[in-house]
């Protein structure tokens, strides 16, 4: 099959790194599904941008809030025509919200950057698996962070999540794998996107001068890296988490 017959959704598609792993798909043909919460300037802009410079098929942006449960549900259920079609979901919702000590985060904020980064993955696979199953094949690539791997100061809830996301990654593999499904973990270091705009300057100069080449990822690093565990990757390359940190966690 080729790609121009494929179908990918990406959680958290409008901005950042998913933005650009949904220009990566575009630009090898693929019909591009993604999900946004709130920006719907963006979200629009990004339609367009895909329809006018690659010749996708088609290109879809759905408001939803994917940790949400009943929204996500609601998602599949209504457009249950158009999503038996994907081949590939790619989970990038998520945020590391603000720098702070763990004992300065309420027991609420806590909880919501673990719900914002890990329930968003739990609600779309749960509704994904059911379609990939009966296809007995799909692929699953899911972004966590090397804060998952190494923990992160003024970050706890959001490494507790990214190392959550992993380790779910692993055990629904174990359970579904044998099904010829595929699932893949990609950990992005620090990535030059909107988000890091919030950073203490200390802690942009301390991630700054651990990288090897002395500067931010790229987003276009990572999409190329998540296109091919989502196309030509073996399929005996699954339960693997990606490292792109130039070198820091090395």
């Amino acid at each position: 099959m080729t790609n121009d017959h494929k179908t990918v959704f990406v959680s958290g598609g409008s901005r950042g790194i998913g933005k650009a792993i949904c220009l990566k798909f575009a630009e090898h043909g693929f019909k591009v599904y993604f999900s946004y919460k709130s920006n719907k300037d963006a979200a629009h802009e990004l339609v367009s941008t895909i329809k006018d410079k690659f010749s996708c098929p088609e290109a879809v942006a759905f408001q939803c809030d994917m940790s949400n449960v009943q929204e996500v549900k609601s998602l599949f259920k209504e457009n249950k025509d158009e999503f038996t079609a994907i081949d590939v979901l790619v989970n990038n919702t998520g945020g590391h919200g603000k720098t702070a000590p763990f004992l300065f985060c309420s027991n609420e904020y806590f909880w919501e950057i673990m719900e914002l980064n890990l329930k968003s993955v739990v609600n779309s696979v749960r509704e994904i698996l059911p379609i990939f199953i009966k296809k007995k094949e799909g692929r699953i690539v899911n972004i966590t962070s090397i804060s998952g791997l190494k923990g992160n100061p003024g970050h706890a809830p959001y490494a507790a999540a990214k190392a959550a996301v992993n380790a779910f990654s692993k055990s629904v593999l174990k359970e579904i794998g044998s099904m010829g499904i595929i699932i893949n973990s990609v950990a992005p270091g620090f990535i030059e996107t909107e988000s890091v705009q919030n950073i203490p300057e200390k802690y942009y100069k301390l991630r700054i001068e651990n990288s090897i080449y002395k500067r931010m990822g790229y987003a276009d690093e990572v999409a190329n890296v998540v296109f091919y565990l989502g196309s030509t990757a073996p399929e005996y390359m699954t339960g693997q988490e990606l490292i792109i940190d130039g070198g820091i966690s090395g």
